[in-house]
């Protein structure tokens, strides 16, 4: 795409505007990446677009979706990362409640060392740890 550095934002968001027309929002987003691969659009250029987009009349319905669309993307992202946390806290758990059934009151040393661990892999691996260890003091050597 070889158009001057001022004239580039403007080409792309006459593309943008008129694939937005033309095609369904599903073809639309495939079509957007094609458009910011083949140009090349850098992330601050993205910017500039959106800025130009939410400035014209004509596109007032594209910056609508495109504002929609990160919205979803948001909510999706911050409900995968809550899903994450939960089930690394619900791991957490799990290892301190199976060393608490087999060798009673943990200390608060192990319970810390657990609690630092964020690595699910790693927790799943204290948790086996947890059920085979034949006593609580090599268990503190393994996290």
């Amino acid at each position: 795409m070889n158009y001057k550095k001022d004239e580039r934002i403007e080409v792309i968001r006459h593309a943008y505007s008129g694939l937005f027309q033309l095609a369904s929002r599903m073809l639309f987003d495939k079509y957007v990446d094609f458009i910011d691969v083949y140009a090349e659009v850098s992330e601050q250029e993205q910017k500039s677009l959106y800025h130009e987009i939410i400035q014209h009349k004509e596109t007032a319905m594209l910056a609508q979706y495109i504002r929609d669309k990160g919205m979803q993307q948001g909510m999706q992202q911050g409900m995968q990362q809550g899903m994450q946390q939960g089930i690394i806290q619900k791991a957490k758990e799990d290892v301190i409640e199976v060393l608490e059934l087999r060798f009673g009151k943990i200390s608060p040393e192990i319970i810390d060392k657990i609690n630092q661990t964020n690595d699910p892999a790693k927790l799943k691996e204290l948790f086996k740890k947890g059920v085979q260890v034949k006593e609580i003091d090599h268990f503190g050597f393994i996290c």
